[in-house]
């Protein structure tokens, strides 16, 4: 087990490394900046589905300090949905700074993909076979049959739902009870999540102090976001946190 987390973990240092790297490439020239916690880009979602979830995103906000996105996009200008949502997460800062408290829902319906990317905070909460189920079950039939709003919808309620119980709060979603508890939640993090977040930072110090450089791209990926503050509707922006490539992805 520690070994498949260890590789994960690589596999998750390799993307990141990557994407700061390429910080200048047309991905990160052509992202969106952010409009609130709902971001219908590609207008798939009538306006009462959008003020629905924007109301209880908004909500659960305020009663966690998670922050989960919706994003949808027209085009992901041909790069993997993997790469385009780790860049759009980085550079947003979606959750909070130091907990890292976030959840992308980015969906591109001209590509047909679609992605929930995780925080590493909520990592042990919704893990990567978690993610893809949400996916599957929940979003791609109705995606299937054109219907956008109904699979975005109840895809983040899962979502929401499953968070909230983790929290320990109440939180009316609009979702059935039996949605987020089908999805077995993990409790605390065990033995062999300790273990990979002090091998993470050692690994981190040795990889800094060999190639300084990564660093300098680390801090220079950081400072380029564009999710500061100042936006409408009385959005003040997300909070500064970081994905390293978890959770999952589907087609239809």
């Amino acid at each position: 087990m520690l070994i498949g987390i260890l590789m994960q973990f690589v596999k998750k240092i390799i993307i990141v490394g990557c994407l700061l790297i390429l910080s200048n490439s047309a991905i990160a020239a052509t992202l969106p900046s952010p409009t609130g916690y709902v971001n219908d880009f590609a207008n798939v979602l009538d306006g009462s589905t959008k003020n629905q979830l924007e109301q209880f995103l908004t909500a659960f906000e305020a009663k966690t300090g998670e922050e989960v996105a919706v994003v949808t996009v027209e085009s992901l200008e041909g790069a993997p949905i993997e790469d385009y949502a780790v860049r759009l997460y980085q550079q947003w800062g979606i959750g909070k700074k130091g907990k890292d408290n976030g959840v992308l829902i980015l969906v591109a319906p001209n590509d047909r993909q679609a992605r929930i990317e995780v925080g590493y905070g909520l990592e042990g909460v919704i893990n990567d076979a978690m993610a893809g189920r949400i996916i599957r079950d929940q979003m791609i039939p109705a995606f299937r049959e054109g219907n956008y709003g109904a699979g975005i919808l109840q895809g983040t309620q899962v979502v929401v739902s499953i968070l909230a119980k983790d929290a320990g709060i109440q939180l009316n979603t609009g979702a059935e009870p039996a949605s987020g508890e089908a999805y077995q939640t993990p409790h605390k993090r065990g033995i062999a999540h300790k273990i990979f977040s002090v091998l993470m930072f050692f690994f981190l110090a040795y990889l800094f102090i060999r190639h300084p450089w990564l660093f300098l791209f680390f801090l220079s990926g950081m400072g380029g976001g564009g999710r500061r503050g100042g936006f409408g509707g009385g959005f003040g922006g997300f909070g500064g946190g970081l994905s390293g490539g978890g959770g999952a992805s589907g087609r239809w």
